[in-house]
């Protein structure tokens, strides 16, 4: 791009995902000093559009580091990620992806699609590896053609759990990551899950709130904790951080909040009423790129 529109854009832009992409921002941004850098560009201005873009760049590393239950997680490749925190929680979350991944299932295969690649264990740090580039739903907002795609692979993966006879109980916008070009997520931490119809032993202290009323009522692992923090999940990406979902209803298709706000106690039966009505409201799938 000549100098002259490039500065004309990042001065006229008001934020950072106007100038610089989440996957390239690195590389954007070095070809933009490389242009703009007052020591090479006599453009009046031209520091005001290098102070602008470091600025948005220091912006974009939040897609690139993150808070969960464990700790902290941070990447140090497109497809490697770092958590760092609660030695117990680190264990327990390698230790039931271990037992997921040497399952005696035959439909195995189908679901490591949805796990990580490999976890091992780094200076007390848990490595998270990924075959694809991965991006946490944390400080994204996507339009709901996008978070059907993402909560139709969450009911399948805690679908296949269940079948297990495993539950998650910590599917939130930290543990589930989305895989942008081929619409497929990977669940990157295990830090809750235990056998369904046990006592969990923990819950997501930052996601307290988003359990249903039964968990601490009957204080059992059931379906219905993974269906409800998935459609929660799902809520948060479209924009409403709190995981309600009402506000929503003046933007979003009210019928599919409806969906998202309402019990569903059976995770099988909720990714095929899901289906359905997705077909029922939007007519046959469709690959919607996602352009991040």
């Amino acid at each position: 791009m000549e100098a002259q529109l490039l500065l004309r854009k990042i001065l006229s832009s008001a934020k950072a995902e106007e100038i610089l992409s989440i996957r390239n921002y690195k590389k954007e941004y070095s070809a933009m000093v490389k242009l703009l850098h007052p020591d090479v560009c006599t453009l009046p201005l031209a520091g005001d559009a290098i102070a602008r873009i470091n600025s948005y760049r220091k912006e974009m590393e939040k897609y690139q580091q993150g808070e969960d239950d464990g700790g902290s997680f941070k990447f140090l490749t497109e497809n490697e990620v770092l958590f760092t925190g609660d030695p117990e929680l680190l264990q327990r979350s390698y230790q039931n992806y271990q037992l997921l991944m040497n399952l005696k299932d035959e439909s195995l295969n189908h679901f490591k699609k949805y796990l990580p690649q490999s976890m091992s264990f780094k200076d007390g740090s848990l490595l998270v590896t990924t075959e694809s580039r991965t991006l946490p739903l944390t400080e994204l907002q996507l339009k709901p053609e996008h978070t059907n795609w993402i909560l139709n692979r969450m009911y399948e993966l805690i679908s296949w759990m269940h079948q297990m006879g495993y539950g998650h109980l910590g599917i939130n916008p930290e543990s589930v990551f989305i895989v942008p070009e081929t619409h497929g997520i990977v669940c990157m931490s295990f830090y809750h899950m235990c056998k369904l119809d046990t006592k969990p032993e923990s819950l997501s202290g930052k996601y307290l709130n988003w359990y249903p009323a039964v968990v601490f009522k009957q204080k059992k692992a059931i379906q219905y904790l993974d269906t409800s923090l998935a459609q929660r999940t799902a809520i948060y990406a479209m924009g409403d951080r709190s995981g309600n979902g009402i506000v929503l209803k003046k933007t979003v298709n009210e019928q599919l909040i409806d969906f998202l706000i309402a019990p569903h106690y059976s995770s099988f039966q909720a990714y095929q009423d899901f289906k359905k009505l997705l077909l029922q409201l939007f007519g046959k799938p469709m690959f919607h790129h996602l352009n991040i």
